[in-house]
C-alpha cells in the first residue's frame, strides 16, 4: 500500500462490507435470512472495526516513529507489513466479540447451544430408565423450543416417549417408509422438514401425525429411533433451531441405546430370577415330598428292625443252646453248620441295630448312655468273635493292644458295634491269606484303636462321600452286593458323638486303615 488516504480507507470498507453481506447471503441462503443477516452484520462491523483500527494503528505509529507531522500519503510499507500482522492476530477476537453480541441481539428470544446441550446432558445422566427418559428429554425439547408437541417413536421395541397435548400413533411401517425415504435423499445426522418433503404421501403422513421435522436417531449407521417435533408456538422454525437439534441427535441416539441395553438386561434379569424362582419352588417341593418319603422309610425301617429283632435272638439263643450241647450232644458236622447258622444270625442281629440307631439319628431319638468301659476288653471280645469268620475265609487277625490301657467313659454297645463293624469289613474285603492288623493304644489324651487290611482299598474320588449314609464305592458294592452302606455312617456318627475322630487312609488295590479317636478322659 502506497497511500494512507482516509476517504480511500472509508471507501474501501463499503465495498468489502457489501461483499461480505453478498457472500452472506449467497452462502447462507438456505439457513434462512436472519442467519444471513445475522453474519452479514457480523462481517460489516468485523471489516469496519479492522479499518479502524489500521487507520489509527498507522497514524500513531508513523508518528510515534518520525517524530513529525507526516502526509497521509507518505509511503510506509514496513509499517504495513507489521499492522497487517497485528491485524490477522486481532481477527479471531474482533469476530467472536461481534458473534456474541449480535447473538444476543438478533437471538434473544431462541433457544441457546450451549445452554441446551447442558441442560440435556443433565438430563440424560439422570436416569437410564428408557420411558422415563424419553418423557423427560421432549418435555424438555417442547419446553426449550416452545413447540406444540415431541414424539420419541422406538419402532424395533414398540416404545414412545411423548410430550404435548396431541397423541398420534406412529406406526412401525410409517417409520419404515420415512426411513426409506431419508437414505435416499439425506443424510445423518440432517433434519427431514415438512415443506420440503417431495414426496406426496409421506408429507400427507407427516402433517397427519402434526410434525413440522423429522430427525432420525443412529449408532453406527444403526438405526435407533425417530424424533418427531410439532410446529413452534407463534413463530417458525430457524435454521439455527434445526442446527441445534441435528447437533445432538448422535447424543440421544448413544443415550437412548444405553437406556435400550439397560432395558435389555434388566428384562434378562427378570426372566432368570423368574425362573431361578420356579426352579427353587420345584426343588423345594420335591424336598418336601423326599422328606415325607424318607419319614415313611424311618417308619418302616423302625418298625420292621422291631420287628425281627425279636424272633431273631430267640434263633440266636436256641442255636447257642445247641451248639453248647444243652439239648444233647451234636457231631463235629452239625457243629459246624450250626455255628454258621449262629454267625449268620449275629449278623442279621447287628444289621437290625445298625437300622434302629439310623432310625434313631434321623428322629433325634439317638442317645450316647456313657459308662466307665473296659475298652480293652471290648476289642478283645469282638476279635474272638470274628476269628471264626476269619479263619472261614484265611485271613489272619493279628492283634496287638497295648498294657495299662485305661477304662473310658463309652457308650460300650455303640462303641462295640463301631468296632466290630471295621474288624468286620477288614475281613470281608482283604484278599485270602493275607493278615488283618489290629491294634488299641493309648496316645497322649486319647485312646486310639485302629484296622489295617490289605484289601481292596477306596478308589480316592469316591473317599469323600464313603461316610454318607447309605454309599458304598463301587468296588466293594462288586465284591460284597448284600452290604447296607451303614456301617460306616453309624461308625462316624458314634465317634463324634463321643467328641472323638475317625481315622481313615485307603489306596485303591493296596488297603485301608480305619479306626478311631476318642478321649481317654481324666485318670
Amino acid at each position: 500500500m502506497t497511500a494512507h488516504n482516509p476517504i480511500l480507507m472509508v471507501g474501501l470498507a463499503v465495498i468489502l462490507a457489501a461483499v461480505a453481506i453478498h457472500v452472506s447471503v449467497s452462502r447462507y441462503k438456505k439457513i434462512g435470512a436472519k442467519a444471513a443477516l445475522t453474519r452479514g452484520v457480523v462481517y460489516v462491523l468485523l471489516i469496519g472495526s479492522l479499518a479502524g483500527i489500521y487507520f489509527v494503528l498507522s497514524y500513531a505509529i508513523s508518528k510515534l516513529l518520525l517524530y513529525e507531522n507526516i502526509a497521509l500519503g507518505s509511503s510506509l510499507e514496513p509499517i504495513d507489513v507489521i499492522l497487517a500482522v497485528v491485524l490477522a492476530f486481532l481477527f479471531q477476537p474482533i469476530k467472536k466479540f461481534f458473534d456474541t453480541y449480535t447473538d444476543k441481539i438478533f437471538y434473544r428470544n431462541e433457544c441457546n447451544f450451549e445452554d441446551f446441550s447442558q441442560g440435556l446432558s443433565a438430563i440424560l445422566a439422570q436416569t437410564t430408565d428408557l420411558q422415563l427418559l424419553l418423557r423427560r428429554i421432549s418435555s424438555y425439547i417442547m419446553r426449550e423450543f416452545e413447540l406444540e408437541k415431541v414424539t420419541f417413536c422406538i419402532p424395533s421395541k414398540g416404545i414412545y416417549g411423548r410430550a404435548g397435548r396431541r397423541r398420534y400413533a406412529v406406526i412401525e411401517d410409517d417409520t419404515r417408509k420415512i426411513m426409506q425415504y431419508y437414505w435416499k435423499h439425506y443424510s445423518f445426522p440432517e433434519a427431514i422438514i415438512t415443506k420440503d418433503i417431495k414426496d406426496k404421501s409421506l408429507q400427507k403422513l407427516f402433517k397427519l401425525h402434526k410434525t413440522a421435522v423429522a430427525i432420525p436417531l443412529m449408532q453406527q449407521d444403526r438405526e435407533t429411533g425417530i424424533l418427531f417435533l410439532g410446529e413452534r408456538k407463534g413463530r417458525k422454525y430457524s435454521r439455527r433451531n434445526i442446527c441445534i437439534l441435528e447437533s445432538v441427535a448422535s447424543e440421544l441416539a448413544i443415550s437412548i441405546q444405553n437406556a435400550l441395553s439397560v432395558e435389555e438386561i434388566k428384562r434378562l434379569n427378570d426372566t432368570l430370577q423368574r425362573k431361578i424362582d420356579e426352579s427353587t419352588k420345584e426343588l423345594r417341593l420335591t424336598n418336601r415330598q423326599l422328606q415325607r418319603l424318607d419319614e415313611s422309610k424311618n417308619e418302616f425301617i423302625s418298625m420292621a428292625s422291631h420287628q425281627l429283632r425279636t424272633p431273631l435272638t430267640s434263633i440266636k439263643g436256641y442255636l447257642d443252646m445247641l451248639l453248647e450241647g444243652d439239648l444233647g450232644r451234636v457231631s463235629s458236622t452239625q457243629k459246624a453248620v450250626l455255628r454258621e447258622a449262629f454267625s449268620s444270625s449275629e449278623r442279621m442281629v447287628r444289621l437290625i441295630n445298625d437300622f434302629l440307631n439310623v432310625s434313631r439319628l434321623q428322629t433325634g431319638k439317638f442317645v450316647i448312655d456313657k459308662q466307665k468301659t473296659d475298652i480293652a476288653q471290648i476289642v478283645k471280645e469282638e476279635v474272638a468273635l470274628l476269628k471264626v469268620v476269619a479263619s472261614q475265609r484265611s485271613i489272619k487277625l493279628k492283634v496287638k493292644i497295648n498294657k495299662n490301657i485305661p477304662e473310658v467313659k463309652i457308650d460300650a454297645e455303640k462303641i462295640r458295634q463301631v468296632i466290630l463293624n471295621m474288624i468286620d469289613n477288614a475281613i470281608y474285603y482283604s484278599k485270602p491269606n493275607k493278615d488283618v492288623a489290629i491294634s488299641l493304644s493309648q496316645k497322649g489324651g486319647f485312646i486310639e484303636f485302629t484296622v489295617k487290611d490289605s484289601g481292596i482299598g477306596v478308589p480316592k474320588v469316591e473317599q469323600p462321600n464313603l461316610f454318607g449314609k447309605f454309599f458304598r464305592g463301587s468296588n466293594a458294592r462288586r465284591k460284597r452286593p448284600d452290604g447296607t452302606g451303614v456301617g460306616l455312617f453309624l461308625a462316624r456318627k458314634v465317634i463324634l458323638f463321643h467328641g472323638g475322630e475317625i481315622i481313615f487312609s485307603s489306596e485303591e488295590g493296596k488297603g485301608s486303615v480305619f479306626g478311631f479317636r476318642i478321649p481317654a478322659g481324666k485318670p
